[in-house]
């Protein structure tokens, strides 16, 4: 039944979603012991266009899907939260222990993903232009703030002239008064955010060098981009998104300001001691301002 759900809305789906079914179909019953993670994998899409066609498709998350493709096979589904999840090895003395420690793989997972698909020699030419820029604005909503906050945060502690607004309004706004020398970079794991879409775009209309950090390299941020890397993550079903780790992106930045260091240590090197020093006086004024 669920290749016949599959095939009966296969034209309302988009293209990397009906490549995403394609790539289903072919497997046949491997469907129902794949990871969201091998499946998106081997389809060449993201996992939220995975998620998506499901949902379209009538199905709530890939769980909920596996477990129609175990009944077609005549087998019993396991129940809810009993799943054996890929990578889990050793002891099941509890769900909250396999839960737990499963978190932990699928972190060290994302970043060994990440590492994988990093493009060093893009690293470096990104790392070249930034160290020139005049202005690196940086882009993030909702989950991706963070990452977008940490690496601007970390670019000014290099020396760097780095630019974050949490407003999605000033975002664009920023991103519209960048010009040749600056560069924009965007946060985004599904790639389909339309602040950070819409800010990248107002960017490279100005001329701007633009950066895509997404999960899902055919995404439209990826697609606006100069320059794309990916970051992956990892979840069950379309509502975890929303708690999900965003560990790679984190990772990536470390990756980025480690290379920007490593270009010139002796320059950045000096900045992050100035940095350092400024915020150690910073603390002993308050100190005294509070005696």
């Amino acid at each position: 039944m669920w290749k016949i759900e599959l095939k009966v809305q296969y034209p309302n789906l988009s293209k990397r979603q009906q490549q995403a079914v394609d790539y289903l179909l072919q497997q046949g019953e491997h469907a129902g012991t794949m990871t969201i993670r091998e499946c998106a994998k081997g389809a060449e899409v993201g996992q939220p266009t995975i998620l998506r066609m499901l949902k379209k498709c009538g199905y709530e998350n890939w769980s909920s899907f596996q477990q129609e493709v175990w009944k077609s096979m005549g087998q019993k589904a396991e129940k809810p939260g009993t799943e054996v999840l890929e990578g889990f090895r050793g002891r099941r003395e509890g769900l909250k222990e396999s839960g737990v420690l499963q978190i932990i793989r699928d972190d060290i997972q994302m970043i060994a993903d990440m590492a994988g698909q990093l493009d060093l020699d893009q690293l470096n030419q990104v790392v070249k232009i930034m160290k020139k820029a005049k202005i690196i604005d940086v882009y993030g909503t909702d989950n991706s703030a963070n990452a977008a906050a940490e690496l601007s945060g970390r670019l000014l502690h290099l020396g760097l002239t780095s630019r974050n607004y949490s407003d999605l309004f000033f975002q664009k706004i920023s991103a519209g008064h960048l010009g040749k020398k600056d560069v924009a970079v965007s946060f985004s794991i599904s790639g389909e955010t339309i602040a950070v879409i819409e800010a990248l775009k107002a960017a490279k209309q100005c001329g701007a060098v633009t950066v895509a950090v997404t999960g899902d390299a055919g995404s439209t941020l990826a697609e606006c981009a100069e320059y794309v890397f990916v970051t992956p993550t990892i979840y069950a079903h379309e509502v975890s998104r929303w708690i999900s780790s965003r560990i790679s992106q984190i990772a990536f930045v470390d990756t980025l300001c480690a290379a920007i260091m490593e270009s010139d240590m002796e320059r950045f090197g000096e900045q992050l001691s100035k940095s350092t020093r400024e915020f150690a006086e910073d603390i002993s004024e308050r100190a005294k301002g509070k005696e």
